[in-house]
């Protein structure tokens, strides 16, 4: 079997339990996913790595090409992104939609599947039978992008759905409707301007999601289109009112209910939202709208963007005294404005020397790049060096050319490190009196240096750190503690509990009852110490290996139901076929093939046996 073209991942399902002839849901989903329940989503689906099976794909191919996951993608957060990707391979769903942001979205979920009259004609003289497509699924888009006619959900003349709501069933696309009615004859050309705008413009965006090309900065380009139709402040504010008040105009409260957006009424609405600073993910459809709104269409985003006023990155470091001069090591600029002339003056900073420097904008020629107004910080590259000659000894002149500034430059370096120096030596010794006092305060209260380091924790530590010498000295002396003696002999313990676990596992091995299995749970609840094997297991190294060789697997566990089935069913005198072993041993699904042949060669054996009990 295999995937048409743009097949939606719930088609190929449904036409695989139809070919498979199958009455009812179950047998699918057990041959499948070896589930007797399971809901099948029309745009996330989950537990999908199944499915691989049937159409012979891989799990990038799957999610790529027959679910709406790649529509999603572009306007989630990787964290997000990867969290969907594992829900939907081997997830068995209920939180995919919550993780997506879906479950709280504004935009409403169509109840059922929408189908193209036209391309149901072309699908079955194509391939011999029609299918759900994927592209007719998006959410907003009432158009075939091909045929430029509105998709049907309900059938035109007796209102009837084409297709089930209920993600419990699977319906396979229908060439009639279940009163007989036509549905390729029922084709509706649409007239409707705005709608076939929107339309494409949903399908636009689906097929640059598909293509990696959606700006991951869509907020940053809304702003700037904003600005440039006047809807925002040079300050960066938006005017909200005016924003929703076109958007109204161009997108009527009618047309938005009837692909599922509630108009962006109040202070709060969903609109405002999604054009200030990013703190959730939005639906795909209320970006389509925004863009249909500000551009008319995602090809007029790419030549909208405003240009950066420092040019593009990286930017050189100016600190004439690095290794890495004018060399482009910059990544990141902080752009502000100018409180007198509202220009832009950005701030760089190179994270190699430290060098901090701003100059106003914008940039106009490229000499611009490597100039400055001022400099904000001379970095840890400059003052090491700085420190370095003054220490060495000379004149100012002969340190200033050295670091190739001004005298005045080293004149106030000197000064302001004196100046902080002489403070942090004031400081630093007015902060060692107070705490050494503090210290003494409490010594009378001294027992052991543990307790007394946790009641002044803070003086401790800076004393500690800063006038260590005194401390030790101030501090009195203690007699060492002798080391206690261990309480517990872990080896007779070991012997002990060993012995009990061995009476414990030869008791489930002897039982009459249906065989349980011999787990460390089991075990260490069956001698009432559960807790001292979980916990001091590295200390009890025999009943380790013990447990290492007894413990049984799930696949152990099912051999030992199925021999101890098969000797029940002896014991009754009864045949042994495969579904009384089962009934018998409670087995509903192997946990492996080998399971399986071994049920089947047990099987064969007893029925031989069997046969030669009844001939004599």
């Amino acid at each position: 079997m295999r995937a048409y073209p743009d097949e939606l991942l719930v088609s190929i399902v449904a036409r695989y339990h139809h070919l498979n002839g199958h009455k009812g849901i179950k047998p699918t989903r057990r041959n499948i996913y070896g589930l007797e329940y399971k809901k099948t989503s029309i745009d996330l689906p989950t537990t999908i790595r199944p499915i691989l099976n049937i159409i012979h794909s891989y799990d990038d191919e799957l999610l790529q090409s027959n679910t709406l996951f790649p529509f999603y993608r572009p306007f989630l957060s990787e964290r997000q992104v990867e969290s969907i990707k594992r829900q939907m391979l081997d997830g068995h769903g209920g939180t995919v939609h919550l993780t997506s942001g879906l479950m709280a979205s504004v935009v409403k979920v169509s109840e059922f599947l929408r189908l193209c009259p036209c391309c149901l004609k072309e699908d079955s003289q194509l391939y011999g039978e029609p299918y759900w497509h994927r592209e007719h699924q998006l959410p907003g888009n009432l158009l075939c992008p091909t045929h430029k006619c509105e998709l049907l959900a309900r059938c035109l003349i007796c209102n009837e759905p084409v297709s089930a709501n209920n993600t419990k069933d699977l319906s396979i696309c229908p060439l009639f409707c279940k009163h007989g009615h036509d549905l390729s004859a029922q084709t509706v050309k649409s007239k409707n301007g705005t709608l076939l705008k929107v339309s494409k413009g949903i399908v636009t965006l689906f097929k640059a999601s598909l293509e990696g090309k959606v700006p991951s900065d869509l907020r940053s380009l809304y702003a700037n289109r904003l600005g440039q139709m006047n809807l925002c402040t040079v300050g960066g504010r938006i005017k909200q009112r005016e924003v929703c008040s076109q958007f109204q105009s161009m997108f009527s409260s009618d047309f938005l209910t009837k692909i599922g957006v509630p108009a962006p009424i109040g202070s709060d609405n969903w609109l405002s939202t999604i054009l200030r600073k990013p703190r959730r993910s939005f639906h795909p459809l209320l970006h389509a709208l925004v863009i249909e709104f500000l551009w008319g269409g995602t090809n007029g985003i790419s030549s909208s963007a405003a240009p950066a006023p420092f040019c593009d990155g990286p930017w050189p470091c100016l600190n004439k005294i690095a290794g890495h001069y004018k060399q482009h090591t910059i990544t990141e600029v902080t752009v502000t404005r100018c409180t007198n002339t509202n220009k832009p003056v950005g701030s760089f900073k190179c994270e190699l020397c430290g060098f901090h420097y701003s100059r106003r904008g914008p940039d106009l020629l490229i000499e611009d790049t490597y100039s400055y107004g001022r400099v904000k910080d001379f970095g840890h590259y400059w003052k090491a060096k700085a420190d370095s000659l003054i220490q060495k000894g000379g004149s100012i002149r002969s340190i200033a050319r050295a670091l190739e500034v001004e005298s005045k430059t080293v004149k106030l370096y000197m000064k302001k490190k004196q100046e902080q120096q002489a403070v942090d030596s004031l400081q630093m010794n007015e902060e060692r009196d107070i705490r050494r006092i503090r210290l003494l305060q409490n010594i009378n209260d001294f027992q052991s240096y543990k307790c007394f380091r946790k009641a002044n924790a803070k003086d401790y530590s800076w004393l500690y750190r800063h006038d260590r010498e005194w401390l030790l000295s101030s501090l009195p002396s203690l007699a060492k503690q002798p080391k206690s003696k261990p309480r517990v002999n872990w080896n007779e313990r070991d012997k002990e509990i060993a012995q009990e676990i061995n009476q414990a596992i030869l008791k489930l091995l002897m039982g009459q009852h249906k065989p349980e299995r011999i787990t460390l749970f089991k075990i260490g609840r069956s001698i009432g110490k559960l807790a001292l094997l979980e916990r001091h297991m590295d200390k009890l190294p025999i009943c380790q290996e013990l447990l290492k060789i007894s413990l049984e697997t799930e696949e152990q566990h099912q051999i030992r139901k199925i021999d101890w089935g098969i000797n029940r069913i002896k014991q009754q005198g009864k045949r042994p076929v495969k579904w009384r072993i089962l009934r018998e041993a409670g087995i509903r699904v192997f946990k492996s093939e080998y399971v399986e042949q071994y049920l089947i060669s047990k099987m064969q054996e007893a029925l031989y046996k069997f046969q030669d009990t009844i001939s004599a």
